[in-house]
């Protein structure tokens, strides 16, 4: 394949690795030679040369956060939009499927997806279903809750299900019964006494029936965990050729990154798909494979090469991060790991090229790889080992060393330094360091959502409401930062309290009887009682969600924290919101109540709650964190602290319960699995380095005995510590005007929504695309996502019901063809989009019964007569890939921006050519506005893009009295528009979005939060 626009600047190993054609590739990629670039630009390539269209392309990845940057740089990559791009991670993928299929293997489509907690409250609740003899708990369930999920998890990394555990319980029965008796599961060695054997097989039946139990109580709730995701959809594919075959027909390509991550069943869920052509892209660094605990098998690196002997190899060794000492540290510290490396293993394994053989593929051409990267930066880095007498010394020594480099290095930032910790409550002396000598630092913890002091708040104002003898939550509800009650009037309250033997809202009820409290601390006591008296009433009649907004705005809370423009704070609110929005979906009675037990199970579950952190869009600050959460960044400086022993490496903590040898699938490799894993892991954060390397570590960390330095330490010569100074920081001030002009964090796609909320005013583009301020929603929203819902689904079904009549009719006798023929009379399609309706109606912000008893009648007679006009006219509705165009998501290139947007539907003209239909649930206007054609404007120019041809027709259909509302725009017109969008984009990137009052502000979603309002 010729070289083009997506191979220029990159190095010859990239470009090879973006110009390969068909076939198995393997890309091992070390730590910062461009791996993610080798991909996109290869994706990318896929599409513009012609090979594959965006929807033929699959690629996988692990959290969402790499999907999303892999989408965006694609996106800004092609010249143009597209329909459907593929990219996602395991989970999302087959959870996509299964949403499709799931009933051609007996599962609802319309499952919910619990996470570990999830799981762990459903156990929790059903514990007395599950037969327990061995595993009892004889104190607090919580602990050995989690170490039964954690091995059903574990079963299902390695595609093990519940009868297959079932079966093995009876093979190890059946021997016992004739006397044979072998070792424990886990333990090839260890043979055992026959009475040891009997307790063997009755705990092997216990797990076997608890798993069972588990996995019936998940299908009997409506729910799937993580591991089913992956597992349901390889059954589905092994058990049901037509749609595998679907698939692969429609996947000509496949993209796997960070494949050293994959676990057993992922990636046997891939090897199905990506037969019989195998144009399999596989992105790998085994020495980075740091995922073991939560199942990821090391040697799938390895078995790739052994399942593709045909594959070809590209080893990207450019490393554009880290200067060459740096490099060469790493390098030379990982060789410890052979001979369980890909490199060792590939270059030395004699077996390898007999199995190649045996597949008919000679291997005695291979060409030997080289791991050892090489710098594109030639400098020498600081590559230093600080030791410290005490861990309070080596806080002190890191916040010295910080404010050193900072002071002389005139280009360094807080934010280009890392402090890597093995474990999050290493990190406590570092930033209680930093917070005293005022060094900016952010704390980037992956759990830890309900403790944070917003969230207290929220919880502590609903532990109220359900309760209000909770006087720890009423106290500190009065040290609200915007009603700041004084501590001394709280504690002349709690006293008259204690004093009285009754709880603290008790005493508020009774405020003038507590001496001392003056005017102004009663005023504030009022209003929060007054507000807690009104929100009770509440409780009954709405969700936890409208609640927890009537909090948010009525109290003020939300003001306040938009006024402070603390943007951390208002991500932890949406953050928790997204939490209750998830409870509401998930539960048929989502009251407050009932969602302050769930959090409470929660908490006795260990559960801390999930943060979100984007470390690209965060203050200039230090960053905390540990070395797995470090994995895929980079920083100027790095820190890898308290080296020392039993710290890192950690201690192995084997699983508690263990899988059977005989059901482990993986090949596990040899030698000392957790000390591998642990110098992997020190590599990871040796690799993260571009111009310094920091080791630290001390003598004294609290105990009695002085700590042995780390064995990493040793290995990587570094015996004989050098004595680290700690004292006090001197920061240089930052000089005046260094900070500049504040820098928002601007969506990396645009839509017509934001373009109108940015014409009203840039300050609610703000709140609502760039803060995300959650916000109170209105009926009108509700209505409209129930109507469009109905008719994308109502109609998904009656053109799959024709399909199927005409092709059943096809194959029918003449005399068995009325017999086949399905009912598309008027009266029973009424009946279905009846159904339709009732079933995706959303019974949320109306603001009382008989508001919604109205909407709910209107929507009844929107149908009916969408119906009776549908199946008059009988439009052809257009098909594209074999699906129906209903609510098509489209990405839309203009210029380098990418516009994302949902086409309604789209209908074939009878005269040739497509129209493009947008619904309104309301009545329609005499006269399209000019806003009101720009936003079909936006759908023609997708249209565009996605089918080849432009619409020629462009139309809205107004629902509530059955009219359609059509135009069409000229060429001229068109790019006019284009250009109008380029210039309002250009603007809102360059904002500084500031408020523009007017009349708008009485329809402003944000108008209680805003100080410039106008009402």
């Amino acid at each position: 394949m010729p070289e083009n626009k997506y191979t220029i600047n990159l190095n010859q190993e990239q470009k090879e690795a973006v110009l390969h054609g068909k076939g198995p590739l393997l890309i091992v990629a070390g730590a910062g030679t461009g791996k993610t670039t080798a991909i996109t630009h290869r994706l990318a390539n896929l599409i513009q040369s012609g090979l594959a269209q965006s929807q033929e392309i699959l690629a996988v990845t692990f959290t969402d956060k790499a999907a999303g940057e892999m989408e965006e740089r694609v996106d800004r990559l092609l010249p143009f939009g597209y329909l459907d791009l593929w990219v996602s991670t395991f989970h999302s993928f087959c959870e996509r499927i299964l949403k499709e299929h799931g009933l051609d293997i007996g599962l609802p489509t319309n499952f919910k997806l619990l996470d570990q907690t999830g799981s762990w409250v459903l156990v929790r609740q059903n514990l007395d279903k599950f037969n327990l003899n061995y595993y009892r708990p004889l104190g607090n369930p919580g602990k050995f809750i989690h170490a039964l999920i954690d091995h059903f998890g574990r079963c299902k990394d390695e595609a093990i299900f519940p009868e297959d555990y079932l079966q093995y319980a009876d093979d190890i029965k059946r021997n016992f019964d004739d006397g044979v008796f072998g070792s424990r599961a886990g333990d090839r060695e260890d043979k055992i006494t026959q009475k040891e054997a009997e307790i063997e097989q009755q705990r092997i039946s216990e797990l076997a029936d608890a798993y069972h139990t588990y996995q019936r109580l998940l299908l009997e709730n409506n729910a799937l965990d993580f591991g089913d995701l992956i597992n349901y959809c390889l059954k589905l594919f092994k058990e049901r050729p037509t749609i595998l075959d679907k698939y692969r027909s429609q996947f000509k390509y496949i993209l796997v990154d960070e494949f050293q991550d994959t676990n057993w069943a992922q990636y046997e869920l891939i090897k199905t798909l990506a037969g019989p052509a195998n144009n399999l892209t596989a992105s790998a660094d085994d020495d980075q494979s740091v995922f073991r605990f939560i199942g990821a098998s090391f040697n799938n690196v390895l078995q790739f090469k052994k399942d593709f002997p045909q594959s070809k190899e590209i080893v990207l060794k450019e490393n554009y991060r880290s200067t060459q000492n740096i490099l060469n540290l790493a390098y030379n510290f990982i060789q410890l790991n052979n001979p369980n490396r890909l490199e060792y293993q590939l270059n030395q394994d004699k077996e390898l090229a007999v199995e190649a053989k045996e597949k008919g593929v000679e291997l005695s051409s291979f060409k030997k790889i080289d791991k050892k990267l090489k710098a594109s930066d030639q400098s020498a880095g600081l590559i230093e080992h600080l030791h410290f007498a005490t861990l309070e010394q080596e806080a002190e020594g890191v916040a010295k060393k910080i404010a050193e480099i900072i002071n002389n290095d005139k280009e360094a930032n807080f934010s280009d330094f890392a402090v890597l910790v093995r474990a999050n409550d290493s990190a406590t002396a570092f930033f209680k360091e930093f917070e005293r000598q005022r060094i900016p630092y952010e704390f980037l913890a992956s759990k830890g959502l309900y403790s944070q002091p917003v969230i207290l708040d929220i919880i502590s104002y609903f532990r109220m409401l359900d309760n209000y003898h909770e006087s720890p939550a009423l106290n500190r509800l009065l040290g609200l930062p915007f009603l700041n009650v004084p501590a001394e009037v709280a504690a002349k309250i709690n006293q008259h309290s204690k004093k009285r033997a009754q709880s603290t809202y008790e005493t508020l009820q009774e405020l003038s009887l507590v001496k001392g409290v003056s005017k102004e601390s009663a005023q504030k006591i009022g209003f929060l009682v007054d507000l807690i008296k009104n929100h009770s009433k509440l409780i009954r009649e709405k969700t936890v969600g409208d609640i927890f907004l009537a909090f948010l705005n009525d109290s003020g809370y939300l003001k306040y924290i938009v006024k402070q423009e603390n943007d951390r704070d208002i991500g932890l609110v949406t953050q928790f919101y997204k939490k209750i929005k998830s409870f509401e979906e998930n539960s048929p009675e989502p009251t407050l109540t009932n969602f302050m037990q769930a959090m409470d199970m929660e908490l006795e579950s260990g559960e801390a709650g999930s943060l979100e952190a984007d470390i690209e869009k965060g203050p200039d600050a230090v960053k905390i964190m540990t070395i797995h959460s470090a994995k895929g960044l980079e920083f100027k400086y790095v820190f890898i602290v308290n080296l020392v022993d039993k710290r890192f490496p950690t201690i192995e903590r084997k699983e508690p319960i263990e899988i059977p040898d005989k059901l482990i699938k993986e090949i596990v490799p040899s030698g000392d699995i957790h000390l591998q894993e642990e110098r992997r892991l020190f590599y990871v954060a040796m690799t993260r380095a571009k111009r310094g390397l920091f080791f630290t570590s001390a003598d004294d960390y609290g105990g009695t005995r002085k700590k042995k330095l780390s064995r990493f330490l040793g290995e990587i010569n570094f015996k004989k510590p050098e004595a680290g100074a700690g004292g006090e920081v001197s920061l240089k001030p930052v000089e005046k005007g260094a900070e500049g002009k504040k820098s928002y964090n601007i969506p990396p796609y645009f839509s017509y929504s934001q373009f109108a909320a940015f014409d009203k005013c840039p300050l609610q583009y703000k709140f609502a695309h760039i803060l995300r301020v959650p916000c109170i929603g209105t009926a009108v929203f509700s209505f409209g996502k129930t109507i469009h819902r109905t008719l994308r689904q109502f109609l998904e079904n009656y053109l799959a019901d024709q399909r199927k009549n005409q092709k059943e009719l096809f194959r029918a006798a003449p005399d068995e063809k009325d017999h086949k023929k399905n009912d598309f009379s008027e009266p029973e399609q009424l009946k279905r989009i009846m159904a339709v309706y009732e079933a995706n109606w959303i019974d949320e912000w109306y603001e009382n019964k008989k508001q919604k008893q109205a909407y709910c009648k209107l929507g009844k007679e929107i149908l009916k007569d969408f119906l009776e006009r549908f199946l008059k006219e009988q439009p052809k509705i257009k098909f594209l890939d074999g699906r129906p165009s209903l609510e098509l998501d489209f990405s839309l290139k203009i210029g380098e921006n990418t516009i994302k947007g949902k086409i309604d539907r789209v209908d074939e003209l009878p005269d040739g050519g497509i129209e493009v239909i947008d619904y309104k649930t309301g009545r329609g206007k005499e006269k399209l506005a000019k806003e009101d054609k720009e936003q079909l404007m936006i759908y023609q120019l997708a249209g565009e893009q996605i089918f080849k041809e432009t619409p020629e027709c462009l139309s809205y259909y107004y629902l509530e009295n059955s009219e359609k509302k059509s135009f069409q725009s000229s060429e001229e017109e068109r790019g006019r528009f284009k250009q109008e969008v380029l210039n309002k984009i250009e603007k809102i990137k360059n904002s500084d979005f500031k408020a523009t009052p007017g009349w708008q502000c009485q329809f402003c979603d944000f108008k209680n939060i805003c100080e410039f309002r106008k009402l």
